[in-house]
């Protein structure tokens, strides 16, 4: 028998660790190539998120754009609030290949009957909301009109609207439920309050009683539905009612900063400014839009005010009346509206003589409204002001925005919604009044004077979330952002990314080349 030789096992010995090492090689070598196929595909899907990132980028570009067209070229193409044409799968980056093939999408919450319901394909007109911001400039304590506008609003009580009404105003005195810096102050970490203007709406979670759910809603994932993993009835909302679904958005989807409307005339030139106090410039300002029986009676009224009925004197012609340039005005105007119906007392030239009491050339009926009344509206404005801010849209605010408007009442609310036609979405007709109030006899004259300074059918600021996306790959981003137009050149006020929260809507919804399409 031969026995093997101690090189023999030495061998044997060395092919077993070679054996180790190659085998641990592999494994090395595999867990690497593994590795880097993984960093890869990281990289490639990093890639394609920042890709359609840029998707959502030349969407809002897109807006900007349309933004910027004349009044003409937009109603030509359609009104920019709900336009599936313009705003549903808009091809950026074409391709062959699907994968590769960039669109964007942008949406809107709809309504129905005033409340906010489904998805439309357009932008959001920033004046169907209520301005925070301007809340307390037009607050009259007396009457606590700043509260109870915020208290029209669902989800929002006493505490909640006094304490944002305290973070808003200058002082540091609290309201009734309210808090100021003494109660901040306590907390931990403590924080001083804003006691000026919001800078954004994430802002009010800072406020006493404004949680997330309160101010965000139902929907977490913010796609302006409630989808089914989004379950009612917890938490901060849990005992308020959701029956019509007003507080699937929460209070955010009533509120904004952002609006404000041009105060231009429909050639796009500022305004005549009625309370100038030069009467001979006025005059012939007002000569140049106005009949010259209109400007007449406009410079008597600023110069003597009303008539107070039964006020003697003698009926006369406009036309009669001869102005006195010396006289210094006593009036300002209020409202274009105070000067329907009125009357003015212009004293006579001899000591003796009564005074002549001129008839206002305006009277509440609708030949005015419709006709020579509308076109002082087109051209003259109470100031000078280039801009306002705060104005409710009637044509585009949901229920509760309507109900917030002073002096509203929710029988006026119901004839609004009747009368509105939500297929008609109106977009850039600025030089419209909503004066279809009073000729279709939804208010009286003196119910518009106090309505009037808080309704539009006008605004230039708009918000949208737009979405970019490929055709057959994963990667989506979201956006919600908000326009101005007000100015020379329309630009982003604000920009949140919702791309985070998840895709948001079903791929179906964002265009018809996906719904056959996983």
């Amino acid at each position: 028998m031969v026995r093997p030789s101690s090189n023999s096992k030495r061998f044997g010995s060395i092919l077993l660790l070679v054996l180790i090492a190659v085998a641990m090689m592999s494994l090395t070598i595999g867990s690497y190539l593994t590795l880097m196929q993984n960093e890869h595909t990281a990289t490639r899907y990093g890639g394609r998120r920042l890709q359609a990132r840029m998707l959502v980028e030349s969407g809002v570009e897109y807006l900007l754009a349309l933004l910027d067209q004349d009044s003409e070229e937009t109603q030509s193409d359609g009104s920019l609030l709900d336009n599936e044409e313009l705003m549903r799968s808009i091809l950026v980056a074409d391709d062959k290949t699907p994968a590769f093939r960039g669109r964007f999408t942008v949406l809107a919450n709809d309504q129905s009957e005033g409340q906010y319901h489904d998805l439309r394909y357009g932008l959001e007109n920033e004046s169907a909301k209520l301005n925070l911001n301007t809340l307390v400039a037009d607050d009259d304590e007396e009457n606590d009109t700043a509260r109870e506008r915020l208290l029209a609003i669902p989800g929002i009580d006493s505490e909640v609207a006094d304490s944002i009404l305290d973070w808003l105003d200058s002082d540091d005195s609290p309201r009734e439920f309210g808090a100021e810096q003494s109660h901040y102050r306590e907390l931990s970490p403590a924080y001083r309050t804003r006691n000026g203007p919001l800078v954004a709406l994430d802002e009010l979670l800072m406020v006493k009683g404004v949680t997330a759910e309160l101010l965000y809603g139902y929907d977490t994932n913010r796609s302006y539905l409630v989808d089914d993993q989004e379950l009612p009835a917890r938490g901060a909302l849990e005992q308020l009612e959701n029956n019509e679904g007003e507080l699937n958005r929460g209070i955010s989807a009533y509120l904004t900063l952002h609006s404000l409307e041009r105060l231009v005339t429909p050639e796009g030139k500022r305004k005549i400014n009625v309370n100038n106090e030069k009467m001979r410039q006025l005059f012939n300002r007002l000569r140049k839009v106005i009949s010259k029986d209109e400007a007449t009676f406009i410079v008597a009224y600023r110069q003597y005010g009303p008539a107070a009925d039964g006020a003697p004197g003698n009926s006369a012609a406009i036309s009669a009346v001869k102005l006195d340039w010396k006289k210094e005005p006593q009036t300002k105007i209020t409202s274009l509206f105070d000067l329907v119906g009125a009357r003015v007392s212009v004293p006579a030239k001899k000591e003796n003589d009564p005074p002549q009491v001129l008839d206002s050339p305006w009277q509440d009926d609708q030949a005015t409204y419709s006709e020579s009344f509308s076109t002082l509206l087109d051209y003259v404005a109470i100031n000078s002001a280039k801009q306002i801010a705060g104005r409710v849209n009637l044509g585009e605010a949901t229920r509760p925005v309507l109900q917030s408007i002073p002096g509203m009442t929710e029988i006026i609310v119901d004839q609004i919604l009747s009368h509105r036609d939500g297929t008609q979405r109106r977009d850039d007709q600025d030089s419209k009044h909503p004066l279809w109030l009073l000729t279709e006899g939804i208010v009286t004259l003196e119910e518009m004077k106090q309505i009037a300074p808080y309704i539009t059918l006008g605004g230039d600021v708009f918000s949208a979330q737009v979405i970019g996306y490929f055709e057959e790959t994963t990667p989506r981003a979201r956006a919600e952002v908000v326009l101005d137009r007000s100015g020379k050149t329309p630009r982003i006020v604000s920009w949140q990314e919702l791309s985070q929260l998840g895709p948001g809507v079903a791929r179906s919804v964002l265009g018809d080349e996906l719904e056959n399409r996983k």
